[in-house]
């Protein structure tokens, strides 16, 4: 038994003798890569990691400077009149007056003669190919004939706040227009400095320069008249 045992002890040593020079070399290796996995992959990690913040923080600062350069090019005065525009055609709340001055201007345009009529909140749209709106439905009887009643339709579609007219019932003597005018409540406001501000594209400016154009109901006082109104 201790025969076989020295045996085996002389065949390591004989391999250790063999391989000696390749064992410190190897030691070394295995010692490199344990260090490289121990310290320099989590280095590594922390670089791409430093180098993806500084892209996002470049992006940001990219994007403040947009912003500062669209706003220094922003006129106050014709941004005041653009949102102006936009609020008398599309309220951010029931506008009841507007609505009264619009059709009262409409009214007094076309020569139509206007019996009393009432106010009726609609649900809102149900539309599923643009955006949903709510609506104040207004049903006006119009003692006039139809040329008048026609005027007036095409009169009111090109006044402000914005209206559509969903249904002219003709008569003999009288007729009923159904108007439903829209407004849109304001969301929260989600601003973030991060986000980038986009000028009014030209499309948007030819929209607010085509609503300036319409019947501007801002400074029109409608006449007294028996109204009724319901939600």
């Amino acid at each position: 038994m201790n025969g076989r045992v020295n045996a085996d002890i002389k065949s390591l040593k004989f391999i250790f003798d063999k391989n000696k020079p390749f064992i410190v070399p190897l030691a070394i290796i295995l010692i490199s890569i344990i260090l490289f996995i121990q310290f320099v992959i989590p280095q590594i990690g922390s670089l791409l990691k430093a180098s993806q913040e500084g892209k996002e923080a470049r992006l940001k600062l990219e994007i403040l400077k947009d912003n500062l350069s669209v706003l220094k090019n922003v006129n106050q005065t014709t941004l005041d009149f653009q949102v102006k525009i936009l609020n008398l055609a599309l309220p951010p709340a029931k506008d009841f007056s507007g609505i009264l001055n619009a059709i009262y201007l409409a009214s007094l345009k076309t020569g139509a003669n206007l019996g009393s009529f009432s106010f009726k909140v609609g649900d809102i749209s149900k539309s599923e190919d643009g955006p949903s709106f709510p609506t104040i439905k207004v049903s006006v009887p119009i003692n006039s004939g139809v040329a008048t009643v026609n005027n007036f339709v095409k009169t009111i579609s090109e006044t402000v706040p914005l209206s559509e007219a969903s249904l002219i019932r003709i008569g003999s003597i009288s007729s009923t227009v159904d108007l439903y005018f829209y407004y849109k409540p304001l969301g929260a406001l989600n601003y973030s400095q991060d986000t980038r501000i986009s000028p009014l594209t030209q499309k948007g400016l030819t929209l607010i320069k085509n609503l300036s154009e319409f019947g501007n109901t801002s400074s029109f006082a409608q006449p007294s008249v028996a109204t009724s109104s319901s939600q």
